[in-house]
């Protein structure tokens, strides 16, 4: 979601605790007032994945709110000049714009893991908002400015096998195989 609102939203609460109850991985991002306002909803839910932005080295950008005190994790990516426009193209920045990298690379981690017959439980879980923030914090984080940049080279790297890089992206699910979200969350 590459919006941010002030106030919550019923309607599009419930939604997202719909979502989450399948183990739909949401992400939101973060906003883009700069250090005078906090994270907006929907990126300050427990439910969803906040995003904030960086340039392409992974430097904090100036438009990132400051951190949500109730999440051990503060992902971040690309979000700096990005490219944009179909007819003319425009450099972007913001966090709407890192959001939807920050997507591509867990459907990136998704579909390598599918590709690679990943196996069930682990699967499950891997497709989960938790499993997710754990491959990500384990195996994809450079620590830049208390952010968590995304680097998904440090996966995805050309001197590691397919099997390597399985096995990094199965390490930090084995712990959470057949625990409820609950239990995942008292961590």
């Amino acid at each position: 979601m590459s919006f941010g609102l002030e106030n919550d939203h019923v309607c599009m609460q419930k939604e997202i605790l719909e979502a989450y109850s399948k183990d739909i991985i949401i992400f939101a991002a973060a906003s883009n007032n700069g250090g005078n306002y906090e994270v907006t909803y929907p990126a300050r839910k427990n439910e969803v994945i906040c995003i904030y932005s960086t340039d392409g080295n992974g430097n904090t950008s100036p438009c990132n709110p400051p951190h949500l005190k109730n999440s051990a994790y503060h992902f971040a990516t690309l979000g700096v000049g990005v490219k944009s426009g179909l007819e003319t193209e425009r450099r972007m920045t913001g966090t709407s714009f890192s959001t939807p990298i920050a997507a591509g690379i867990a459907a990136c981690i998704l579909e390598f893991a599918r590709m690679h017959k990943i196996e069930g439980d682990l699967y499950k879980v891997l497709r989960s908002r938790q499993g997710m923030q754990e491959v990500f914090a384990q195996h994809l984080v450079d620590k830049r400015d208390e952010l968590h940049y995304l680097n998904p080279w440090k996966l995805f790297a050309k001197h590691r096998s397919d099997e390597e890089i399985l096995l990094q992206i199965k390490d930090p699910l084995k712990r959470w195989v057949g625990k409820t979200e609950k239990e995942t969350e008292m961590r």
